[in-house]
């Protein structure tokens, strides 16, 4: 019966690796204290070794009954997973299963027993394979990567200290000290030679425990070797895992000492220096200091998607202009959504400005007020938007919105809206119907002001120089005999005007006058012949018309 292959990352192979850890760590307590002490194999030490076997044994088919990752690919191949395991830790961890002792536990075998305890530290081996269940550990999610470290470090110089005390030990490094005639016991004798190994590594060293014979000299002589090679190693490292524990908080403590540097050295005024200290202490209790568009910007698009996703999706779908809207037309506005912050007091709109763009509050509150912010409307929390009016009509504001206290919002822009409404001609019609509802309940439709009388020559009351005439458009007709105009942008024009004029029509009607792209959805087009002319707006008026674009629609 073949045995089902392993998900490296089951539930089960998390526990069995963590199980595996704990036997391994205490075969590496045990096995050098029954060497150097002469422990007798009690019923309890025999069952334990039995244990410990039949343990490392299941371990080994179970390695070879696991999936393994490859370049982050599941490799299910038997044959490939065997051949990688007795490619690699095959060989030690059946020289540490291997149940060697077991034949010398008899009486008659004591000659051997003296030369074979040593087998019992082949166990160790299995230590060696622990590392990958202990740098695994360092990519839990919910534990600090920098105190992981700490941990792991901290882990393998217990272990190097046990064994080099166990060393110590067997080589007679603790004298025979007696108490009332009696030899002191084996903690004792144990935790004096852990004594003394903490003193020699750490090239502390206080020379009341020192070698008396050249075994000793020798074994000290390497230990005080290593122990100068690694102590500037390991004061390096921990004093580097300490500094890095909180790597965000070390950046944003750096960046906030240069802002410091930059207001003193501009005699920035103080209250306005705390204001931008308030502002940066808020970043970091929301945001860990981290800019969350800059963070999404190195995702790729599938991944970016799900995150803005789950950020956004329950804000969006609240709209009701976004109501009918597709599942992909909701994933490109919220990957077009941009995270800014308020500070309390801060105006997010004002009366009678133009406005270009809606907001989505994440987090915080604001207030709606009149022009000269005496009376409140309304006051806005998470989850709710302002501001959509922009995305259909670029009309003046019709209020102030301050922010109450520190606000998360996200905005999106009435050229980003209009660039995707491009890609979906079919809700775009729906958009214009509701554009042109609006339009009627803010008392802005006026037909015959949207009809106008073509002057050739641009703005006769021009204050400075204003855009040049446009080449020809060009058009494309979509679906729904929706027609995409399309022309060449001008660098001195700020917003653009589009006209157009049907069969049977004398005059031309206004479709635009505020479009800020250089591309148009006609979303209500009649059959027949259609002309459409387009000119550039700047701050000192209108330029020329560009030449006529003529279709005709069946």
């Amino acid at each position: 019966m073949q045995i089902p292959l392993i998900n490296p990352d089951s539930r089960f192979k998390v526990i069995w690796e963590i199980y595996i850890l704990i036997m391994t760590v205490a075969v590496t307590i045990v096995a050098p204290l029954m060497v150097v002490f002469k422990l007798v194999m009690t019923p309890f030490f025999i069952n334990f070794d039995i244990l410990v076997t039949f343990t490392f044994a299941a371990d080994i088919i179970i390695h070879f009954n696991t999936a393994f990752r490859f370049r982050h690919e599941l490799i299910t191949d038997r044959k490939a997973i065997a051949r990688r395991y007795l490619k690699g830790w095959f060989l030690i961890d059946l020289l540490a299963t291997l149940p060697i002792t077991w034949i010398f536990i008899s009486s008659k075998y004591t000659a051997l027993n003296r030369i074979f305890r040593f087998f019992r530290l082949t166990r160790l081996f299995k230590l060696l394979g622990s590392t990958k269940t202990l740098n695994r550990a360092k990519k839990l999610s919910f534990i600090n990567p920098a105190l992981m470290r700490l941990f792991v470090l901290i882990f393998w110089i217990l272990v190097a200290g046990h064994l080099v005390a166990c060393g110590w030990i067997f080589i007679d490094g603790v004298g025979k000290y007696t108490s009332g005639g009696e030899y002191t016991s084996n903690g004792a004798v144990y935790l004096e030679a852990f004594y003394w190994t903490v003193t020699t590594l750490t090239t502390i060293g206080y020379g009341d425990i020192t070698p008396a014979n050249p075994v000793q000299f020798i074994y000290v002589i390497i230990i005080m070797f290593m122990g100068a090679a690694i102590y500037g190693f390991i004061i390096g490292n921990i004093a580097n895992i300490i500094a890095n524990i909180d790597v965000a908080k070390s950046q944003f403590r750096e960046k906030i000492e240069n802002i410091d540097t930059f207001l003193k050295y501009r005699d920035i005024p103080g209250d306005l220096q705390t204001r931008i200290h308030d502002y940066y202490d808020y970043l970091w209790e929301s945001r860990r200091g981290y800019e969350e568009s800059k963070l999404l910007r190195d995702l790729p698009t599938s991944l970016k998607t799900q995150v803005a996703f789950f950020l956004n999706r329950d804000i969006i779908e609240k709209i009701p202009l976004f109501k009918d809207a597709s599942r992909e037309f909701i994933r490109d506005i919220i990957l077009n959504l941009k995270p800014v912050i308020y500070t309390p007091g801060d105006a997010i709109i004002t009366y009678g400005e133009i406005g270009y763009e809606m907001y989505f509050i994440s987090r915080g509150e604001v207030d709606v007020t009149n022009e000269e912010g005496t009376v409140t409307y309304a006051t806005l929390c998470s989850g709710q938007f302002f501001g959509e009016i922009a995305l259909l009509l670029s009309t003046p504001r019709t209020a102030t919105v301050k922010a109450r206290d520190y606000c998360d919002l996200y905005v999106l822009d009435k050229d980003t809206f209009d660039n995707i409404l491009q890609r979906y001609p079919r809700f775009a019609k729906n958009v214009e119907e509701l554009s042109d509802a609006r339009r009627k309940e803010l008392g802005l439709e006026n037909d015959e002001a949207d009809y106008i009388e073509i002057v050739e020559e641009g703005s006769s009351e021009a204050s400075g120089p204003v855009p040049e005439a446009l080449e020809t458009p060009v058009h494309q007709l979509l679906e729904d005999n929706v027609v995409k105009i399309s022309w060449l942008p001008l660098s001195g024009a700020d917003s653009y005007e589009i006209i157009r004029r049907s069969t049977g029509e004398d005059k031309w009607k206004r479709l635009s006058s505020s479009m800020r792209n250089p591309v148009y959805l006609d979303l209500h087009t009649v059959k027949g012949e259609v002309t459409y002319r387009i000119r550039g707006i700047n701050r000192h008026g209108s330029g020329k018309w560009s030449p006529s674009l003529t279709i005709r629609i069946s």
